[in-house]
């Protein structure tokens, strides 16, 4: 999963970022989610805190920001619904 800050201004566009993520990622590193948040959470020293973000994942029914998963048939990162979570869950979507 990749948490990201749009810049002021900008919308997300999933099969912009798909189009981008393929063309200068390996497959490895290429995200299966995407979570946009309105502000990165810091500590005190400006680390990221990634604990709640681990602790989260991208469950649905908890994370309040917007979810995208990757959806390679429809070349694109489309918004995780509920169903697609269970899908994933049961092992019936491939990431």
């Amino acid at each position: 999963m990749a948490a990201v800050q749009l810049a002021p201004g900008q919308t997300f566009d999933g099969q912009k970022l798909y189009q981008h993520v393929r063309a200068w990622l390996p497959a490895y590193a290429t995200p299966h989610f995407i979570r946009i948040q309105d502000a990165m959470e810091v500590t005190s020293t400006f680390k990221l805190m990634k604990t709640r973000l681990v602790r989260e994942g991208f469950n649905v029914g908890i994370v309040v920001d917007p979810l995208f998963v990757l959806d390679s048939r429809a070349q694109s990162f489309r918004p995780l619904t509920a169903e697609m979570y269970q899908a994933v869950c049961e092992g019936t979507w491939r990431l």
